[in-house]
């Protein structure tokens, strides 16, 4: 009989061990979460207080610029180029820890305002001139954006994606994000290995041409003309030099690549932009080019007498950057 009790206590202890080492466990997960959600808020309020300070960044670059030493506020004479993309510093400081990059967007390709002429040109540079599937893509492309549904010669319209169980038919009309061409019949796979945001745009510019003093990499590939070498020698001499004109590029390439690029640049900047902050931690500053993700803003501002509009807000964008 003592035994059994004995046996019964011995039991009732070891219950009472595991259940104070699971509700010991379940504390311990709670406390790691709540740590957690808290240095989550910490970094969300860190990357919106430096996405306001870009705002004022961007309104204070609209300003009349002024001759004046260094440390003024409004001196940005020396810095045409530097909505390219690349790691700045603001007038205001931005919390420790954060990157920010602010893209003009004249930088990129204007997919509203891509003619038939631009777009074959684009994707010879892709395809290889003569390719075969070129002038369906083209048609397919037009196909989607116009506002009917008579199919062209070579495209694609409703019945195409219908029958092809794609969940979705053809815009009709003007394109609402980028991601969208990948829906187009054949441009997933022209465009499997490209972050399509990193080269296109919604806004910017009135042509399909780009503005070589702050286009991306990734842009400039897609051009025709250009390969990798020719792409990394501009972006290294704009961090130094301001092209004004046609001339100051062509010192820099080939006549061949000269002549095909002509009509493809243009040297006005845009006033719409794309501001990407992100914590720096997420950097490995080992890669010439690295992918994250990261909170991404579009936006346009007008004149220093009105405070950003905001187009688009994407919180977790992916994002091709170059140290």
């Amino acid at each position: 009989m003592q035994g059994s009790i004995l046996i019964m206590v011995l039991w009732m202890i070891m219950l009472g061990l595991i259940l104070v080492t699971a509700i010991a466990t379940n504390v311990r997960l709670s406390a790691m979460t709540v740590i957690h959600h808290q240095e989550a808020l910490r970094d969300w309020s860190a990357i919106l207080e430096a996405v306001n300070k870009a705002h004022m960044e961007l309104v204070i670059d609209k300003m009349p610029k002024i001759k004046a030493d260094r440390t003024s506020l409004y001196n940005r004479e020396s810095e045409e180029n530097r909505f390219d993309g690349r790691p700045i510093s603001l007038s205001y400081r931005v919390p420790e820890g954060i990157s920010v990059r602010i893209y003009n967007l004249s930088g990129k390709i204007n997919i509203a305002r891509l003619d038939q002429n631009k777009l074959t040109r684009l994707l010879e540079q892709q395809l290889g001139e003569g390719n075969k599937k070129i002038p369906e893509l083209v048609d397919a492309w037009f196909d989607w954006i116009d506002a009917d549904n008579l199919k062209r010669l070579n495209g694609a319209e409703a019945a195409y994606y219908k029958k092809e169980h794609m969940g979705y038919e053809p815009r009709n009309g003007a394109f609402v994000s980028v991601d969208e061409i990948l829906w187009i019949k054949g441009f997933d796979e022209v465009f499997a290995d490209i972050d399509v945001n990193s080269v296109f745009t919604l806004w910017g510019n009135v042509s399909g041409a780009v503005n070589p003093d702050v286009a991306t990499r990734e842009t400039l590939l897609m051009l025709p003309g250009m390969n990798e070498m020719l792409a990394d020698k501009l972006i290294k001499v704009r961090k130094n030099h301001h092209f004004k004109n046609m001339a100051d590029v062509s010192v820099y390439l080939s006549p061949l690549a000269a002549a095909q690029l002509t009509g493809w640049f243009i040297f006005q900047k845009s006033s719409y932009y794309a501001i990407v902050v992100y914590p720096n931690s997420i950097e490995e500053k080992s890669k010439k080019f690295q992918t994250i993700y990261a909170y991404r803003e579009e936006v346009r501002v007008a004149n220093a007498s009105q405070k950003p509009l905001i187009l688009r807000v994407t919180p977790y964008a992916k994002i091709i950057i170059e140290h």
